[in-house]
């Protein structure tokens, strides 16, 4: 009898369902440690990486009656003080932060949402008070009427602008172009305060002042903020009649276009400490000095004087035209005679000069 065939089972394979299964489980598992991961990043970047964009080492904002904490966000932000208003306010929603206790508040550079939305609302109100700062163009007037005014010590505040590391802090100041920031008005400091907070109230008011109208004006000048107060301060020098002041900016503006000196007398009188001179002398034009722009090409190194707002204001909007010169008139009236050339301009040097001598006046 014929043996029975036997005839062996196919091998099944192996189904890898389970592997891919299994495989397909850990992957979710990395996605949710992923996005976990994300959303905690995410909080904590919100909640505690820098929100702040103003440029001084801290900010005081004044909070009147009745602000609450989404209004001043907004207002924060137009400011460019906060980055993210919103972000800001979701801060303020999560710790339940709505209204505010009126007064002034010192918000200081790089801190988070989460720091500055405690801080607000926790914060201890000190008392402040309104100074008036009177219309001086000399820096060391200026300073001993601020000092008066704030009550603090005049020496401890000059030592402090002394110093290039607090300075750099300040706003990334030197200790030349720091006087940038200082400006006549109306300021509100508090009370019992000492000469760093001062400073930076000053430098957190300068930052106040260069608005995006401002800024594009600087742009189109292809100059800094610090550059156009130090070249408003050289104008404001020149001359206090502010129908010329446009004009006059317009003619430094083209020598600094044009790699020309600058060749401005009030610099050079800076250098010798002599701003009230009338006259400038050959050995005075040839002194070794940053400030000396007869000398050195650019600008100074900071202001020569302390400069008001609308001044700058005159010099952004500056008269575009081909003088390259000016020179006083020698009749008093503080107005000047613009020219194109240098040969026009020695003719009314001359006329200047004149007007001196017919007035005996050699200093």
């Amino acid at each position: 009898m014929a043996k029975k065939r036997i005839i062996p089972k196919p091998k099944v394979a192996k189904r890898a369902s389970s592997k891919r299964s299994s495989s397909f489980a850990i992957s979710g598992k990395s996605w949710a440690y992923i996005f976990g991961g994300f959303v905690i990043v995410t909080l904590w970047f919100v909640s505690f990486s820098s929100n702040t964009s103003f440029r001084s080492s801290a900010y005081y904002v004044y909070v009147s009656r009745g602000t609450d904490i989404d209004e001043l966000a907004d207002t924060l932000s137009k400011k460019r003080v906060i980055k993210s208003a919103f972000t800001f306010k979701w801060m303020a929603s999560l710790l339940n932060v709505e209204t505010l206790r009126p007064g002034m508040y010192r918000i200081e550079k790089s801190w988070g949402n989460y720091r500055m939305v405690s801080f607000l609302d926790d914060a201890e109100i000190r008392m402040s008070q309104l100074i008036d700062l009177g219309t001086y163009r000399s820096r060391k007037r200026t300073i001993h009427q601020l000092c008066q005014l704030s009550n603090i010590d005049e020496k401890e505040f000059l030592a402090l602008l002394a110093d290039s590391d607090e300075m750099d802090d300040l706003g990334g100041f030197t200790i030349e172009s720091v006087y940038c920031i200082f400006r006549p008005g109306r300021y509100r400091i508090y009370k019992n305060t000492n000469p760093k907070e001062v400073l930076e109230y000053l430098a957190c008011n300068y930052v106040q002042l260069w608005n995006d109208e401002r800024r594009a004006a600087c742009k189109k000048l292809d100059l800094s903020e610090d550059e156009v107060v130090i070249l408003s301060s050289i104008v404001f020098s020149e001359t206090k009649q502010r129908s010329e002041m446009a004009t006059i900016a317009g003619v430094y503006i083209n020598r600094l276009r044009n790699n020309m000196k600058l060749q401005s007398d009030p610099t050079v009188l800076f250098a010798h400490t002599s701003m009230n001179s009338r006259r400038v002398s050959n050995k005075q034009l040839k002194i070794d000095s940053d400030y000396n722009t007869y000398v050195k090409k650019g600008l100074p190194p900071g202001p020569i004087c302390i400069v008001p707002t609308f001044v700058i204001d005159e010099v952004l909007k500056y008269d575009e035209h081909a003088y390259y010169y000016f020179c006083a008139k020698g009749d008093n009236s503080g107005c000047h005679n613009f020219s194109c050339t240098y040969d026009d301009h020695i003719t009314n040097a001359k006329k200047y000069r004149e007007g001196l001598n017919k007035k005996k006046i050699y200093k």
